[in-house]
């Protein structure tokens, strides 16, 4: 199966070839469209009357791999408009080193990827991770790559975000993305600066992506992009994989 690669964290990240080795142990067809250089969030966000640099880029991992002056999204639309051959079978965004929990999917520039292929129906994932452990990454990508790769197939105008815990992750859960979990503090540095620091909330949803995470657990929270599907997608609400 041809399966199409990109990322936040810049096309040299370490997320993007463990999910690529990880792919290729599985025998699929990948190649990686990727920003030239560290866009995390950016969100959905497109480069607007720019001309894009797109170039091949050489990774040890893949044969064919393109480093795009542009954002995550700005990547998947190029994708979509034929600049790099066939549409592939999947688009999968990440591994992105650290979570995109909660609130933060609407910042993250991983997870906005993988929102822009589901608008237009092609079948992708986010991949989130508080741990780049190279061979617990490995371990869980092999675990979870294979069913949530066919549940997203069947499921084109949603996408799946998915995060991996600290610590364990072999358990996981089906969540929903939690209520901001946290609240801004602005601390002045200066006279004409100010630091935004964020102060973590007491208590957590229960069922919610934090929650699960925070529990050892992956979490996998499916996001309905195009809402006629929105009711197939809510029966996985009590799956666990």
């Amino acid at each position: 199966m041809r399966v199409c690669v990109t990322n936040d964290d810049g096309i040299g990240a370490p997320g993007i070839a463990s999910l690529v080795v990880a792919l290729q142990s599985l025998g699929h067809d990948v190649m990686v469209v990727a920003p030239d250089s560290n866009q995390s969030g950016k969100s959905q966000s497109i480069s607007l009357n720019q001309t894009l640099s797109v170039r091949p880029y050489s990774m040890t991992v893949v044969a064919e791999a393109f480093a795009v002056s542009g954002t995550p999204t700005d990547c998947v639309r190029l994708i979509c408009a034929g600049a790099f051959g066939d549409w592939p079978a999947i688009i999968l965004s990440g591994v992105n080193d650290g979570a995109n929990l909660g609130s933060d999917q609407y910042l993250s520039g991983t997870v906005g990827a993988a929102r822009e292929a589901a608008l237009h129906k092609i079948p992708s994932i986010a991949w989130s991770t508080e741990n780049m452990d190279s061979r617990q990454l490995a371990h869980l990508l092999r675990q979870y790559l294979p069913p949530l790769t066919a549940l997203a197939l069947g499921h084109p105008g949603a996408f799946y975000n998915v995060n991996f815990p600290a610590a364990g992750g072999e358990d996981s859960a089906f969540t929903v993305p939690s209520p901001p979990w946290f609240q801004d503090k602005a601390v002045a540095v200066g006279s004409d600066q100010i630091v935004l620091l964020r102060e973590m909330n007491e208590q957590v949803e229960e069922g919610t992506d934090v929650a699960c995470v925070m529990a050892g657990l992956t979490s996998i929270s499916p996001v309905v992009a195009i809402a006629h599907r929105r009711s197939s997608i809510s029966q996985q609400a009590s799956m666990v994989i």
